[in-house]
C-alpha cells in the first residue's frame, strides 16, 4: 500500500477496489491486478489503472489532486503493478471521445457500482505511454502540460466564472477598467483571452481584436462565440504562449498595435517574465496602454485568515515558486508575483501608472463560501472593497491586482536596438 503521509485530495482519488467483479485480460504482468502504485514525492499513491502492457491509463476523481500534477509537471510516471517497477511517459487526454473509450474500460474493469463511485465525471484522465528507459521530457514539456490544462476545461470555463462570485467580482473589475482604459483605442492584443469573458465585450463595444491563447480549444470557443454574434470580422485570434510574443513582432511590424491586456492568467503561467514587456514595446504603439491584472504574491486575506488558523503553510503558500498545489486554488503551477516585482520586470519599457487590489477586503475565490453568508449586503461590501483597494499600502496587498502600464516614447531602446 502507499507509504508517507497522503493528503486528503490524494486519498480521495486513491481507489483500491475490494474484489474482481469482471474477467481480467492477461497482461505482460500476469493478470491484470486490481491497483498499480505511483511513485511521488509524498509517498506511493494507489491507483485503479487500466492498461494493455504499452500504455496505462489512470483516472483523477478530484481536479485539486496533486498526483497527477506532480507527474504532468515532471513529464514521467513511476509505477509499480504487480511488484514490478515500469516508467512512462503521462499524457492528458482531452479529446472527449477518446477519454469515453478510456472510461468504458474502466467501467468493464470495476463494475457499475465502483465506476460510478471513483471514475464517473472524472477531472482528468491520464495515459502512460511506458518505455524501457528514462523519459527525458523536452524543454517545451511544460507548455504542452499547460495548453492541455486548458483545452480539458474549456467546455466548462464558462461556469467556472459565472458560477463563483468573486470570479465575477474580478472580471467585472477589469473590464470595467479595460473600457476605461481604451474608450478611444480601435486595435488590442490580448494575451490569455482563456473562453472570452472579457473578449466578447470588448468586441460588442467595437473593438478589434488579436487573441493569443495557448489553448487551441479556448480559442475554438472564441471563435464560435464571436460567430454566434455576428463579431468574427473584428476577432483574430493566434495560438501563442506569453513568453513567445516576440514571434508577432515580424508577423505584425513595429508599432502595430495600440493597447494591450492580460488578466488573471496567462502571466503568472510564465515563470519568466523577461522576454514579455520588450516584446509589447515593440508590438504597441508610443504612448499605448498595457493593463494587466496579476495573481498576487501577498494576499492580506489569506495572510491574516490562515495565521489566525494555524495554517502557515497556506498563509505563505503563494512565496514558493511555483506556488504548489493545494497552497493555491489553481490546478497547475502558477507563479506569483507582488505589484513591485511586477513594476520591476516592465521597466525600463513601461511605467506604472495606475494599481489596484482586486480583491482586497472580500476573500479569494476559493473561500467564496465566507462572501456568500454576506449575499445580501454583497454589492456594498463590493464597493467599499473596491474603494479602499485603490489606497496605499492596501492596493499592494490584494488576492489580484489590477495595473495599467503606459509604454514609454523613445525612454528605452526595444530588443533589436539593443543588439546592435
Amino acid at each position: 500500500m502507499a507509504t508517507g503521509e497522503l493528503s486528503e485530495a490524494m486519498e480521495r482519488e486513491a481507489s483500491v477496489p475490494a474484489a474482481p467483479s469482471v474477467p481480467r485480460r492477461e497482461e505482460p504482468w500476469g493478470s491484470e491486478p486490481e491497483y498499480l502504485e505511483l511513485e511521488t514525492p509524498e509517498g506511493r499513491v494507489p491507483l485503479g489503472f487500466v492498461g494493455d502492457g504499452k500504455v496505462v491509463h489512470l483516472v483523477a476523481r478530484d481536479r485539486a489532486a496533486r498526483w497527477p500534477v506532480t507527474v504532468l509537471r515532471e513529464g514521467r510516471a513511476h509505477l509499480s503493478i504487480a511488484s514490478r517497477w515500469v516508467e512512462g511517459m503521462p499524457r492528458l487526454i482531452t479529446e472527449p471521445a477518446e477519454k469515453q473509450t478510456v472510461l468504458a474500460h474502466f467501467r468493464s474493469k470495476y463494475g457499475d457500482d465502483r465506476f460510478a463511485r471513483w471514475y464517473d465525471r472524472p477531472a482528468r484522465v491520464l495515459a502512460v505511454r511506458l518505455t524501457s528507459v528514462s523519459p527525458s521530457p523536452a524543454a517545451s514539456h511544460y507548455y504542452d502540460w499547460l495548453a492541455a490544462e486548458f483545452d480539458n476545461v474549456a467546455d466548462d470555463y464558462d461556469r467556472h466564472i459565472a458560477g463563483n462570485r468573486i470570479n465575477r467580482l474580478l472580471r467585472d473589475r477589469s473590464l470595467a477598467r479595460l473600457r476605461r482604459t481604451f474608450a478611444s483605442t480601435r486595435y488590442l492584443i490580448e494575451i490569455g483571452c482563456g473562453s472570452g469573458t472579457e473578449t466578447l465585450p470588448l468586441l460588442r463595444d467595437g473593438h478589434e481584436l488579436l487573441c493569443v491563447d495557448i489553448s487551441p480549444r479556448m480559442l475554438d470557443v472564441v471563435r464560435a462565440k464571436a460567430r454566434a454574434e455576428g463579431l468574427a470580422e473584428r476577432l483574430r485570434t493566434r495560438e501563442l504562449r506569453a513568453s513567445s510574443l516576440g514571434q508577432l513582432v515580424t508577423e505584425l511590424g513595429a508599432g502595430s498595435l495600440d493597447g494591450g491586456y492580460s488578466t488573471y492568467g496567462a502571466l503568472n503561467c510564465e515563470a519568466d517574465l523577461a522576454p514579455i514587456p520588450p516584446a509589447l514595446y515593440d508590438l504597441l504603439r508610443p504612448d499605448a496602454r498595457f493593463v494587466a491584472g496579476v495573481y498576487n504574491r501577498w494576499c492580506l486575506f489569506e495572510l491574516l485568515g490562515y495565521t489566525l488558523a494555524a495554517r502557515p503553510g497556506r498563509a505563505f503558500g503563494r512565496a514558493r515558486r511555483p506556488v504548489p498545489v493545494g497552497s493555491s486554488r489553481f490546478c497547475v503551477d502558477v507563479f506569483a508575483y507582488s505589484p513591485a516585482e511586477f513594476d520591476r520586470r516592465f521597466r525600463p519599457w513601461f511605467d506604472l501608472e495606475d494599481l489596484e487590489a482586486v480583491p482586497i477586503v472580500l476573500p479569494p475565490s476559493d473561500l467564496v463560501g465566507y462572501a456568500e453568508r454576506f449575499a445580501r449586503r454583497f454589492d456594498r461590501i463590493a464597493a467599499w472593497d473596491r474603494a479602499i483597494g485603490t489606497r496605499w499600502p492596501l492596493r499592494n496587498l490584494g488576492d489580484h491586482f489590477l495595473a495599467t502600464f503606459a509604454r514609454r516614447n523613445g525612454a528605452a531602446a526595444s530588443p533589436r536596438e539593443r543588439a546592435t
